[in-house]
Formats: C-alpha cells, structure tokens, sequence
C-alpha cells in the first residue's frame, strides 16, 4: 500500500499553494479521476482504488475550498484558503483518523518552495489544430515536459474561456499555463518505487458559475488540532517521508 500512500499525501499536499486572487471568479468545478493506468499489475491493482476520485474547487474570490472524496468516501480531504491573508485551514479524515491544521504562508514556504523547484525545467508547447470541446468549452492541447530528472509529464486540453486560475488545481502551482485544463493526464515513469509506468487522468464532469457561500463553513467537530510542523511529523510517518 505505500505506492496508494505516496499517492494520497501527495494530493493532499497540493492543496496547500496560495491562490492568485485577481483571476478568481465565483462558483465552482468538480473533477474526478476517470482512468488509470499502469504496466505494473500490483500498482495497478492500487490505482484502481484511486478510480472515480472527486474533487471539487469552489471560489468566490475571498476563499478557496478543494475537497476531495476518496474509495467511496472512506478518505476525505479538505483545504479551504482565505486569499486576502492566505491563511489555510486543512482536514485530513482518514477512516476515522482526523486531523486538522492550520497554517499561514510562511508555515508553508518550505513545501511550496518544493513544489516550484519541481516544475522550475517544466516547458509548455501548445498544439492549436488538437482541440477538443469539453462540457460546452472549446480546449486545444497542451503538453508540458520537463527535464531527465522531472518524475512525471502532463497531457492537457485547456480553454481560455474560463476565468479561473489554474493554480487552483492539485499539482499545477508551479506551471504557467495559457487557460484552465478541463482534462489532464498526469503520466509517471517507472521508477524502482513504483516497479513500473503509470498514468492517471482527470477529467472536468461539472462547472457551476454560482456559489452558495455556506460550503465555506467547515464542520471540525471530533478533529484533532494540530501544528503545521505536527503534521508535517504525521505525514512523514505515514508515507515513509514525502521530501519534508
């Protein structure tokens, strides 16, 4: 299970970026992993759980919220970020085992830092006549590749026709991207952790352009309170260190 593990922390972990709040607009998208792939049976078989992930992003240009439901419900997590001070409150609700912490930027700084400098080689090419229209917008292709020690690609249609950062997505805040992806695929190498290739992807299944304010008041009722730094400790216990 290390390999689910390495895969669920690192989801978590990138929902702790500031948000850029002169692009945010009101309202909100659900995404959800639609395909896994891998040529590893056994990392395979633990992708598969990931299967029918949902993530929702709901902005209303004072806060942010990504929730994401996992196995049927069984993992939840939640970050909701107050952009004018871009303080975050997180939930970590794993079977039961709940945690929540609060953090201000410069608690984050160490974990952001490595975010930038894992997408510092990162290089975006545009391909205009590979388009594809998805849930009524039109998005044209984007690949972004890195260098030899880059450990994943993405393959991405993104449009122009929503005004949302695309920073509000799990892994996306160190890229410069020219419009807001509405599908990527997240592709890893083999690796001796992973035993093989493997690919994820993402897909936009609704866009609302209207927001209820309520979804920002989060119930923390039977959350453990913790430090950053705490957390930081539980979650290189968990998953055998996650670059902390």
């Amino acid at each position: 299970m290390q390999i689910l593990r390495t895969l669920l922390i690192a989801m978590f972990l990138f929902t702790l970026t500031s948000i850029d709040a002169q692009r945010i607009t009101e309202g909100s998208i659900k995404m959800e992993i639609t395909d896994v792939e891998s040529d590893n049976e056994a990392v395979a078989a633990q992708l598969e759980m990931m299967k029918g992930t949902e993530t929702d992003y709901a902005f209303n240009g004072k806060k942010s919220l990504v929730t994401s439901n996992m196995m049927g419900g069984m993992i939840k997590m939640q970050a909701m970020t107050e952009i004018a001070t871009e303080t975050s409150t997180m939930l970590f609700d794993m079977m039961g085992q709940k945690m929540m912490v609060e953090s201000s930027k410069e608690d984050r700084a160490e974990s952001e830092m490595q975010q930038k400098e894992a997408f510092k080689d990162m290089v975006v090419k545009y391909d205009e006549a590979d388009t594809k229209k998805i849930l009524g917008y039109d998005c044209v292709k984007a690949v972004v590749t890195g260098g030899e020690e880059a450990p994943f690609t993405f393959e991405m249609y993104v449009t122009k026709e929503l005004e949302l950062d695309h920073k509000l997505i799990q892994g996306m805040q160190g890229l410069e991207l020219d419009g807001f992806p509405l599908q990527y695929i997240m592709k890893m190498g083999s690796s001796p952790m992973m035993g093989g290739g493997m690919s994820m992807t993402y897909s936009a299944t609704e866009i609302e352009t209207t927001l209820d304010d309520d979804v920002f008041n989060l119930n923390t009722e039977g959350y453990k309170k913790l430090t950053y730094k705490e957390f930081e400790e539980q979650m290189k216990g968990l998953g055998g260190g996650m670059g902390f």
